[in-house]
């Protein structure tokens, strides 16, 4: 018998508790990926989900509704509808507060009147919207 053989015994000893000490050990659940939520920041998807498409023909839509404003080339209109204001301001101030200027299309037989609701927007949903209109 070799002189190794006890100390190798004892390194499989060892081993053996090393392994079963560390199958024992709890290090809790193991971290799962985080789940793709879905979002909707892409111009025609908010622009469909949020339902402008219900009312507003807009780039990639056309509405079934008559009477409210047209979305499409945004860029070669929305610049002038507010002195000072740029296209990209007066479209974010619409979908923030669509009361404080109606769209001179959208003017009746009683005077100007908005039928469009304050939607629940966040920033980036609002600045993905006037990008998608405006053609970026």
């Amino acid at each position: 018998m070799s002189i190794w053989t006890p100390w190798a015994a004892v390194g499989a000893v060892l081993s053996a508790g090393v392994a079963v000490v560390t199958m024992l050990v709890d290090d809790g659940p193991t971290p799962r990926p985080a789940a793709a939520v879905p979002t909707l920041l892409d111009g025609p998807s908010l622009f469909q989900a949020k339902g402008c498409a219900t009312c507003h023909t807009g780039p990639d839509s056309t509405s079934a509704m008559m009477g409210f404003p047209n979305l499409r080339k945004a860029s070669t209109w929305a610049g002038t509808r507010q002195p000072g204001q740029s296209a990209e301001q007066y479209l974010a101030e619409s979908m923030r507060s669509p009361g404080v200027f109606i769209s001179p299309t959208f003017e009746g037989p009683q005077g100007p009147t908005t039928g469009m609701p304050t939607l629940a927007l966040s920033e980036a949903e609002i600045d993905v919207l006037v990008a998608y209109l405006l053609g970026e």
